[in-house]
């Protein structure tokens, strides 16, 4: 049976930050395996039981951000995660400023397992109807868009990549077209989110089957929060109901 995996990456300056997160993870995970990817050479060692922490050698990092994001698939560059995982295992790659607040349920652990080669399942930005062309004014712009990106933006959704889940396939396909692209965006916009648009511009474009993750599973602040979304002793609910990912609370 393909595996349900949950992966975080973290460099040495961020590496504190996102204590909360991994205590939240050893609490209430129940993905098949949880992993930290740590961006460096150092063989650091972790009080976790359910948490495994696999390198990335920064010689390796090949499209750098200023955040030092591994998002886009550039964490399958880590030797022992990438030896450890097949091509149809279901990978979420998320930030590390989140708390785990709850288990998965039954039903979340049946259809996340069902991810399929080319499925993305992702969450909202700014809204539902978020696009790039906002997105793209937000993130301080530099320079007239390029040709690759010469298209109507206002017709492309634009996610928050904060959650992404996909087979260890799809990342790797992710992966090759930023590969190709990131110098172009890394030039055009000047925000740290830009890795963000460029991913949103991938799933948007180049073939892949978007699945939106509602806000019982992801809701962030980055915005202001949805309506039906708030926060009581501690514990973020949508409409009543205790959700998976609470970001940037």
């Amino acid at each position: 049976m393909k595996k349900l995996i949950l992966a975080t990456g973290s460099d040495n300056r961020y590496l504190k930050k996102i204590e909360r997160y991994l205590n939240s993870i050893e609490i209430n995970s129940n993905f098949d395996y949880n992993f930290l990817i740590y961006l460096g050479d150092e063989n650091i060692k972790l009080n976790y039981k359910k948490i495994k922490v696999t390198n990335v050698s920064p010689l390796d990092y090949k499209n750098k951000n200023s955040i030092n994001c591994l998002q886009h698939g550039e964490f399958l560059k880590s030797k022992e995660f990438s030896e450890f995982t097949n091509d149809d295992d279901v990978i979420f790659y998320t930030d590390g400023d989140m708390i785990l607040q709850r288990l998965l349920s039954e039903d979340e652990l049946i259809n996340f397992r069902c991810l399929k080669d080319g499925d993305v399942f992702v969450g909202y930005n700014q809204s539902p109807n978020d696009n790039l062309k906002n997105e793209y004014h937000r993130l301080l712009p530099t320079k007239n868009i390029p040709k690759e990106f010469n298209v109507d933006l206002s017709k492309i959704k634009c996610y928050n990549t904060g959650v992404i889940g996909a087979t260890k396939k799809t990342f790797r396909d992710i992966e090759r077209h930023y590969d190709l692209l990131y110098p172009k965006v890394d030039s055009m916009l000047r925000y740290y989110a830009k890795q963000q648009w460029l991913i949103s511009f991938i799933i948007g474009t180049m073939g892949f089957n978007i699945i939106e993750m509602g806000y019982n599973l992801h809701v962030h602040t980055h915005y202001p929060i949805p309506n039906g979304a708030e926060k009581i002793n501690d514990v973020v609910t949508y409409n009543g109901e205790t959700i998976l990912f609470r970001h940037n609370w």
